[in-house]
């Protein structure tokens, strides 16, 4: 952790938690037998007119479902594209720099009434000529099959040609069409997606902070005017706007709604008949679950954690990841905090191995132009992407509960592994029992071998050679005779007779404690930090094969604070004999790291679990452990 008081820290986490914690559905999953008959009821012929239900509609999108997700399931990467009246803004108003987290928010940070903010922005919002296109190219360039932008943000201003007498014509801000004269970009966006091959759909924000009926949700910070709102008039608006798009635009991947919260959900939003429109318009088209409360309910196709990624996925549901390469969604001049083509990649290596779609923004200028930060990320991506791209499109959830060196997909009769970090031996533990026909490095022609180990029980050994095809992730091809057989997964020894505990190894179990990164592009570490309350503990699996047995020496890496050393500790092993205690030293800070000897350990063959216990906490903290070693010395 870094120096932070424990009460501002908990302040923190909570705010964190909040945001990422999962709703619980509306509605929840309707039994089968209710879904069945209500799609029945809905096949049924009616004698009026009834407006339509949630419950119906509900329903009715998961009937056909598997259908309308399939290209979606397939594609697993796709961009993002947030541009509106804030591009030009570009994070500072009036002169001013605005630090906070999104750029789109512009208007809200400085307090900018609405004609004020259409006054100055409209005159600066000037796409270039083609620059779909270029969007287009690169989004085929990084590999990604599909692409969404937005069509209306929260600001209320539309990037494509709307005829709703509000859009043409207002007195508040004299119309929300922003395209430029003889132009309607977001034609142009769809046209150009297409023309490549992509398939392209829009975003669409529920809330509208111009509209005079829209609801009060998250309004910016000038003034309100206290009139009072007809929703009423401002749901048949929204419901005219996705209708346009709908009509207009040809045939759309998504609509992707943003956003709900617990007092205004689906049928504040007309939910119901906005979900009967998009079917009845355009049958094969998705929709996202924010219509309803909560980032991972299920009353959608797919849930939408944003910039997040669950630790174990999603179960029993479609999800997709957006992801920003900087931290803001729309154009930031000063946001210099950039994802490299590694950093990207591992995080598609992650997003998919865990069943999920990573929908990834690039915020455009008021031209239409890409950071160049952005567009080389991108095309690093899409290099990768040529050699190793079957190992993320049409693929499927890692069958694995956990893998020290990388992750993994896999398509029928055929196993990828996505190796980050590449074995200083060269020997691959993957645990699994299964019949391999053939292996092979995906972009290299070097041999490579797999075969089951004793010395690992038992689990597939791939001997691969000194250096890896790509440091960012290279991917090992294993085809298989027969299903995948997992086994638990075990730390077992290196070549040296070392086994090496890393954070992301850990069961962490407690208040507060977490796994840390620290520093930026090509400097990142991890460690187990945020031991706030001795109760806490980390633990690892430990495996000891044939041969493997004997006294093993303890070292740790770690790192305190001056004002918060002395903390008590045990390293306790389960099944081996002995459990050394020793004291959190000083090192000078949070991120100053020492290796320190606490004593030694007997391990016999088999299954071990070592935990690591805090006995007392006299300071802020207990410790950072960035690492914990085990190194054999003799043999029993």
């Amino acid at each position: 952790m870094r120096p932070i008081h424990a009460s501002r820290y908990r302040a923190r986490m909570t705010a964190e938690n909040l945001a990422s914690t999962r709703a619980t559905s509306v509605f929840g999953v309707l039994a089968p037998s209710v879904a069945a008959s209500v799609v029945l009821a809905l096949a049924a012929p009616r004698t009026h007119a009834a407006p339509p239900t949630e419950a119906e509609q509900i329903a009715l999108w998961a009937s056909d479902r598997d259908t309308r997700m399939a290209w979606w399931r397939d594609a697993r990467f796709g961009m993002f594209i947030h541009w509106g009246l804030y591009s030009p803004a570009g994070g500072y108003w009036d002169g001013k720099r605005y630090e906070q987290h999104y750029a789109e928010w512009i208007q809200h940070w400085a307090a900018v009434p609405c004609a004020e903010y259409a006054r100055q922005m409209k005159p600066r919002f000037v796409p270039d000529a083609g620059f779909a296109d270029g969007w287009a190219e690169l989004a085929r360039a990084a590999g990604m099959s599909y692409a969404v932008m937005t069509s209306k943000h929260h600001d209320g201003f539309t990037l494509f040609n709307s005829k709703e007498p509000y859009s043409l014509s207002n007195d508040i801000a004299g119309g929300t069409n922003i395209s430029p004269a003889g132009r309607d970009v977001a034609r142009e966006f769809a046209d150009a997606m297409r023309a490549r091959g992509l398939k392209a759909g829009f975003y669409y924000s529920l809330l509208d902070w111009q509209h005079p009926d829209a609801y009060e949700m998250a309004l910016p910070a000038y003034p309100k005017t206290g009139r009072p709102r007809d929703h009423a008039r401002y749901l048949a608006y929204l419901r005219g706007h996705v209708n346009e798009l709908l009509a207009n635009y040809g045939p759309l991947s998504t609509i992707w709604f943003d956003y709900s919260d617990e007092s205004r959900q689906g049928a504040a939003w007309g939910a119901a008949q906005l979900m009967a429109d998009m079917r009845a318009k355009q049958p094969g088209i998705l929709v996202n679950n924010r219509l309803f409360f909560g980032l991972e309910n299920k009353n959608g196709d797919y849930g939408t954690p944003e910039k997040y990624v669950p630790p174990t996925g999603l179960p029993g549901m479609d999800w997709e990841v957006n992801h920003t390469l900087n931290e803001s969604y729309g154009f930031s001049a000063h946001d210099m905090n950039w994802k490299d083509a590694t950093t990207v990649v591992r995080l598609l290596s992650d997003i998919v191995s865990k069943g999920g779609n990573l929908l990834l923004n690039i915020g455009p200028d008021a031209h239409g132009r890409v950071p160049e930060q952005a567009e080389r990320a991108l095309r690093g991506v899409g290099a990768w992407m040529t050699v190793n791209g079957e190992a993320i499109r049409g693929t499927t959830a890692s069958p694995f509960q956990r893998l020290s060196w990388g992750r993994a997909t896999q398509k029928p009769g055929v196993l990828y592994l996505h190796v980050w970090e590449w074995p200083k031996d060269g020997r691959l533990v993957v645990p699994m029992q299964g019949k391999v026909r053939g292996a092979r490095l995906l972009g290299s022609d070097a041999p490579i071998r797999a075969a089951p180990s004793p010395q690992e029980s038992g689990r597939l050994v791939v001997d691969v050679p000194a250096k890896p095809v790509d440091p960012a992730c290279s991917v090992v091809r294993l085809d298989l005779d027969g299903e995948v057989l997992p086994m638990t997964f075990l730390v077992f020894p290196d070549a040296r007779g070392m086994l090496s505990l890393t954070p992301h190894d850990a069961t962490l179990d407690g208040p507060s404690i977490r796994i840390e990164r620290v520093g930026v592009i090509g400097e990142v570490t991890h460690n187990i930090g945020y031991w706030l309350d001795p109760v806490a503990t980390a633990a690892w699996p430990i495996g000891i094969g044939a041969a493997q047995g004997g006294t093993y020496r303890i070292e740790i890496d770690l790192a305190c604070t001056d004002a918060a050393a002395g903390s008590r500790m045990r390293l306790e092993i389960e099944g081996g004999a002995g459990s050394p205690e020793f004291t959190v030293p000083a090192t000078g800070g949070w991120q100053s790291y020492r290796t320190i000897e606490v004593g030694r350990v007997e391990l016999p063959m088999g299954s071990h679990r070592a935990i690591l216990r805090a006995l007392s906490k006299p300071g802020e903290a207990v410790a950072n452990i960035r690492a914990i070693r085990l190194v054999r010395e003799t043999n029993p």
